[in-house]
């Protein structure tokens, strides 16, 4: 792969660079003081086509790859990384999945808008208590019939109150888990919708963050996005693009640092001789650099693969991301350490761009998340935003045979989908089989089953052979005791319980009588 520069790309670079130094390094000091949106320079990129810089022409965009579009995130963000979350979100989050799972009438209606920059677009995932774990969101949006009712609110979110189109997610069917998500467009002005007072960060200052507020929010039928109970693969896959662009605007910051610092080691002199020609900082600055090429690198290819169109890039962007976090955070410390006094006030941008740094490995999943995507992938868990496939058996029989190929230990573990006459089956079948005994939290804390059997991340883990589960909805707190299991076969009413997401093998139906068909022929 080349990732030379071309000409265009060469002439974008210098455009940016000339506006930003012209109509935003001017007033970046008194924007980040005040916390105020940039929203006057933001509206002047978007006319000259800088807020639609992926998205084709047809659409109102320009027409770039997206390898262009993270060289400009980058060189936007050498000046202001404020702005440059503000062009990412508005590019990833908010237009991108708009773009990608809209139907024509709402790219049609929102697209050309945003690609302009006539409107500004934001993101709403995260909750008090759902930030990594997506399940644990309490907004929810009720079918009325001609229009969903969403009520709760959101946190921590960039642009909030200034942008004019959001893409929320709310839950449409909380037993689902991460299936029961569905994404929404929201705009501005609908009835039952406001915002929360900004948030006083330690950085990016000047890109606000407040509070999304649904009280009895009405938003029409046709703003459902993609499909009912398919916003978490929404939220999932604009999160891949928008590491792209957090990454690059790590980058822009690490890179903009590392170049001060060299001009200043270059005529700053102690001891006679400038700081360029101490070796314990000639020697960080070299291993600093070649970090900083190393991320360009995996940013890059990142993006080329997104241009490419593959169909995962989760991995490549967790690599993109925690590499361009972590040289920024290390690049901007460092910078700080080299200018002495000068570094730490205010005179110099770089105090600025090590409290921004700091955010680059939070947010649009933490630098932790990213190592978990990445040896998901070393270790074949994988980072796909798919539903497992479940196998679906017919009956009590096909699943004694199904049993029969799998030899070794069972676990029967039963939920609040038994009565108690239900758990006194499973320990049946326990002792008939030679297997262990489980229970979900639900059940526990019912007076189904004793404290000492409770599977999760509250209880026990278990790895058998074989995990039966019976009667258990499967919430994220319950699987993460069982997921160590061998096969896992799922026993349910219900058969869109979440369940059925990390089962290999489903029955459907009864509980109580599936338990009495097994008892009968094992």
């Amino acid at each position: 792969m080349n990732f030379d520069y071309t000409e265009e790309q060469l002439a974008l670079k210098a455009q940016i660079r000339a506006f930003c130094e012209k109509e935003i390094k001017p007033e970046m000091r008194r924007l980040e003081d005040a916390q105020v949106y940039p929203l006057r320079t933001i509206k002047m990129l978007g006319e000259m086509g800088f807020m639609g810089m992926p998205f084709p022409k047809e659409y109102g965009g320009m027409g770039l790859d997206y390898l262009t579009y993270v060289m400009l995130v980058e060189e936007i963000s050498k000046i202001s990384p404020s702005h440059g979350v503000a062009v990412q979100t508005h590019h990833a989050l908010a237009t991108w999945p708009i773009f990608t799972y809209g139907t024509e009438e709402q790219k049609r209606k929102y697209v050309p808008d945003l690609a302009s920059g006539r409107k500004i677009g934001a993101f709403g995932l995260t909750e008090p208590n759902a930030g990594t774990d997506a399940a644990m969101q309490q907004t929810v949006a009720e079918d009325k019939g001609d229009y969903w009712l969403l009520n709760g609110s959101k946190m921590f979110i960039s642009g909030a109150g200034v942008a004019d189109v959001y893409v929320v997610m709310a839950m449409t069917d909380k037993s689902k888990g991460n299936h029961g998500i569905s994404a929404f467009i929201v705009e501005k002005g609908m009835p039952g919708f406001s915002f929360g007072t900004n948030e006083d960060k330690l950085g990016i200052r000047s890109s606000t963050v407040a509070e999304l507020l649904f009280n009895n929010c009405r938003v029409p039928k046709e703003n459902l996005l993609y499909e009912e109970g398919k916003g978490f693969k929404v939220a999932m896959t604009a999160l891949d693009v928008g590491r792209l662009g957090i990454a690059a605007q790590a980058l822009g910051i690490a890179q903009e640092s590392f170049d001060m610092t060299v001009r200043y080691m270059k005529h700053r002199e102690q001891f006679g001789k400038p700081l360029s020609s101490l070796q314990a900082l000639s020697f960080t600055m070299a291993e600093l650099e070649t970090k900083i090429e190393g991320a360009r690198f995996l940013l890059y290819r990142a993006a080329d693969h997104l241009d490419q169109g593959k169909s995962d890039i989760s991995v490549t962007a967790a690599k993109a991301k925690l590499a361009c976090s972590t040289v920024a955070m290390e690049t901007t410390l460092k910078a700080v350490q080299f200018h002495g006094g000068y570094g730490y006030i205010k005179d110099l941008p770089l105090e600025r761009y090590m409290r921004d740094a700091k955010i680059t490995e939070i947010y649009e999943g933490t630098s932790e998340v990213m190592k978990m995507v990445i040896s998901g992938g070393i270790f074949g868990r994988g980072a796909k935003h798919e539903e497992k496939q479940v196998r679906i058996l017919k009956d009590a029989g096909e699943l004694k045979a199904v049993l029969a190929e799998h030899p070794g230990d069972i676990c029967w573990s039963g939920g609040r989908g038994l009565t108690t006459a239900g758990f006194e089956k499973l320990k049946q079948l326990a002792e008939k089989t030679g297997g262990g005994f489980g229970a979900s939290r639900g059940a526990v804390r019912a007076g189904l089953a004793k404290e000492e059997d409770q599977v999760g991340l509250t209880g026990r883990t278990v790895a058998p052979a074989v995990y039966v589960a019976v009667g258990i909805s499967g919430m994220t707190q319950h699987l993460a005791g069982m997921k160590g299991s061998g096969l896992v076969v799922a026993i349910n009413r219900n058969p869109q319980a979440p369940i059925f997401a990390a089962a290999d093998v489903g029955l459907v139906g009864d509980a109580e009588e599936i338990l009495d068909e097994l008892l009968a022929i094992l």
